[in-house]
């Protein structure tokens, strides 16, 4: 009897070991689960950079608001400006915009949204 016994424990332990040994390789082949979440978050960076779309506009200077900081042309297109924004062919930068009324301007833009928002802003030479 005492040969049985340990014949039967022989075989527990042993079914014991393997089934440890195969539980390991098993799970050192899968992934960990908190991997594909922390990748998760990464990949919608690229797209968001994409939702910035850069776009040009060309018309006659309508308005300027300094207080609201948006300038506006004689189509109805209103843009914002920011400490940013660059502007050539006006003294003063963007203040000086608000005494050129009339003017062709090009701005080049962002659409963040609903928001237009200038980058440069290019006055054209004065035709007299």
């Amino acid at each position: 009897m005492t040969t049985m016994t340990r014949g039967f424990v022989a075989i527990l332990g042993a079914l014991a070991l393997v089934s440890f040994m195969s539980l390991q390789a098993a799970s050192a082949q899968a992934p960990a689960p908190s991997a594909p979440a922390a990748q998760a978050p990464a990949s919608p960076a690229p797209a968001q950079a994409g939702a910035q779309k850069s776009e040009s506009a060309r018309g006659e200077l309508k308005s300027v608001d300094t207080a609201k900081m948006t300038l506006t042309l004689a189509n109805g297109q209103t843009f914002q400006y920011n400490s940013s924004t660059k502007v050539t062919g006006a003294q003063g930068g963007v203040a000086g915009l608000a005494t050129m009324s009339g003017r062709e301007v090009t701005i080049d833009y962002e659409t963040k949204g609903a928001d237009r928002i200038a980058m440069t802003i290019t006055v054209a030479a004065d035709k007299k």
